[in-house]
């Protein structure tokens, strides 16, 4: 979700070009109310939405997949940014950002969530050391 639709569409076509799917999103009504259905396996929100807060939309989708890795973006990052992007553990990625620096967060993201539910998934048994 990126609001700024020059920057939208670069993330887009950068991440598309690493090999990802792609849904993007302008504002935080469009993943609420049009895309209520959808399952991500990973969300990019900035913390500044046109209609919205991101920390409202990250909240719902959380609600909905609530081990879903969320990378936080924001121009301006404040206490209280840092302190929700805490307590939810969610990842900040201030702007601006280089696309390599995203496309890397965003595959070492979801291998450690693709981890995390092996081990969490019943009548798997945990790796040994």
């Amino acid at each position: 979700m990126e609001d700024e639709l020059l920057v939208a569409l670069s993330i887009r076509e950068a991440l598309i070009e690493a090999g990802f799917e792609v849904d993007c999103a302008h504002s935080g009504s469009t993943v609420l109310e049009d895309r209520a259905g959808v399952q991500w396996a990973a969300a990019l929100v900035d913390i500044g939405l046109p209609d919205q807060s991101g920390a409202a939309v990250v909240r719902h989708l959380r609600q909905r997949q609530p081990l879903l890795p969320v990378i936080l973006t924001t121009g301006l990052e404040t206490p209280e940014t840092r302190q929700f992007a805490s307590d939810l553990e969610l990842t900040i990625l201030p702007k601006p950002f280089d696309e390599t620096t995203l496309i890397e967060l965003l595959k070492s993201m979801l291998v450690a969530h693709e981890i995390a539910e092996r081990i969490t998934q019943p009548g798997t048994a945990a790796p040994h050391s």
